[in-house]
């Protein structure tokens, strides 16, 4: 008998029923074509994500077995042999003989750290909508695709060319040593089969992940839309990238590796003429700083009530020596003396344009009051936040109010920058509430993650201006650290 879409239906059931009654698992959700696709021919990896409340060897070979003995029998494929792909990574162990069940297991943390150093993988899964317990996204969200995640992310374009120069596949995997574990970085070199696997895999996700940053939405383009970009991107030579781009996938759909081309030569040249593209991407700039140190950056809450000057650092100001080197015409600063003075020395301003709009968060009654001090005096703040509320200080903010602000200050800034002069850099000196809230909703961060967002002092926020938005540029491994420590 036939594997039919019913068959489907009740291997997802039983899937779900399986793993999530497991004790440690907060999350199972079904990702990948198998799953979005209706048909059930020419299938491949049944592609699984697990999170686990923390993780442990008993509970991560729990699911293992628990997977190896679904009975296959009753989805009408007792033709086949399960076999387990536990690996992370672009591996594929498909054999005619065998469905292959790929595995991807983490607890919460490790998961964050996925989504932020591999947001291509993760902002794909978050489109799932099969999915029992917590989905990807309430756990911990992608928020977006960004310019820079195409150099600095795990299956940018860096690593693909290093792969590629290597002749080799990087993945990862579990390696366990009596209870203790550690996930390993390994290596598979590229054979005919993978060459042309991986090249197509390559190929389409760049493609696909370029639409997502472009339209700045978690959707699959269209076979004309792909055509499209293609055209956007290879100009003169999309006709003959795309031919071979469709030639890869008929090649691959019948595993066949006989190839009229040098596959990976042609690989090397798309992902090169990719990059050379999204270089020249960067119009105009927009870079948020918060203000260099005071005296009062101590630990206590510190708000507009208290006023004082920058403490000059010459080490600190090196940072942005950068910046002395672009055409800044006008600088925005909060109306605080911290901000002013950080803003005032970049060299050759013409204009420092402050705003009430980018100052910090009123802490009102509690300024100037260390955690413990806060916890006494005013302990329904803190019991708020243990409910993942956004709490309003005595006669002073909350987050929403200083949300508020910034929406209004972005679209102050976006309407000078379409009347404005051809500058094509903008600095925003603000305050570390005003960045975290800025970040915290740009990228869709539970409003509960927001204060460990870490916000150093005089430390570059890249963002653009796309479709008359500001989009976020920002190295996510460096801004969200804190988030995985």
């Amino acid at each position: 008998m036939l594997f039919k879409y019913r068959d489907k239906v009740n291997l997802k059931k039983d899937i779900f029923k399986t793993l999530i009654d497991i004790n440690e698992v907060v999350s199972v959700t079904l990702v990948g074509s198998f799953w979005e696709k209706k048909s059930t021919k020419d299938f491949s990896d049944i592609d699984i994500v697990i999170i686990l409340k923390k993780f442990s060897k008993i509970t991560y070979f729990q699911c293992l077995k628990k997977i190896n003995n679904l009975e296959l029998k009753k989805y009408n494929l007792a033709h086949l042999k399960t076999l387990i792909n536990p690996t992370f990574g672009p591996t594929k162990f498909n054999t005619k003989d065998n469905i292959v069940f790929h595995t991807m297991i983490y607890d919460m943390t490790s998961h964050i750290n996925h989504v932020i150093r591999s947001p291509f993988s993760s902002y794909d899964w978050e489109r799932s909508s099969n999915y029992k317990g917590k989905s990807l996204n309430e756990i911990f969200p992608v928020g977006r695709i960004q310019l820079i995640d195409f150099f600095k992310s795990r299956r940018g374009i860096k690593s693909y060319l290093d792969d590629l120069n290597k002749n080799q596949i990087s993945y990862q995997r579990y390696v366990f040593q009596n209870n203790l574990y550690k996930v390993a970085n390994k290596k598979l070199k590229i054979n005919d089969t993978y060459k042309i696997e991986f090249s197509f895999h390559i190929c389409k996700f760049l493609i696909i992940n370029f639409y997502k940053f472009e339209n700045q939405k978690n959707k699959i383009p269209t076979k004309m839309e792909k055509k499209l970009i293609f055209k956007k991107i290879f100009n003169k030579n999309c006709n003959s990238y795309y031919k071979k781009f469709e030639t890869l996938k008929f090649f691959k759909e019948n595993q066949d590796t006989k190839l009229d081309f040098n596959v990976l030569l042609f690989l090397k040249e798309f992902i090169n003429n990719f990059q050379k593209y999204l270089e020249n991407y960067k119009k105009q700039e927009i870079i948020f700083l918060r203000h260099a140190k005071t005296k009062y950056n101590d630990g206590t809450f510190f708000g507009i009530r208290r006023n004082p000057g920058i403490i000059s650092q010459k080490n600190i100001f090196q940072k942005l020596n950068f910046l002395n080197k672009k055409k800044l015409k006008t600088v925005y600063s909060s109306s605080l003396k911290r901000s002013i003075e950080t803003a005032e020395t970049f060299e050759k301003i013409q204009n420092i344009l402050s705003s009430k709009l980018l100052d910090e968060k009123d802490y009102g009654l509690a300024e100037g009051l260390n955690f413990l001090q806060l916890k006494k005096k005013y302990p329904s703040i803190i019991s708020n936040w243990n409910k993942k509320k956004d709490p309003r200080f005595p006669s002073g903010e909350n987050d929403d109010d200083i949300l508020k602000r910034m929406n209004l200050f972005q679209k102050l800034l976006i309407r000078n920058v379409k009347s404005g002069s051809k500058q094509s850099t903008y600095v925003i000196v603000t305050h570390n509430c005003m960045l975290r809230c800025l970040i915290g909703n740009i990228f869709h961060i539970p409003k509960y993650f927001w204060v460990k967002i870490l916000i150093k002092h005089v430390e570059p926020l890249n963002f653009i201006i796309k479709n008359n938005k500001i989009v976020p540029n920002i190295d996510r491994v460096n801004l969200f650290k804190n988030l995985i420590s």
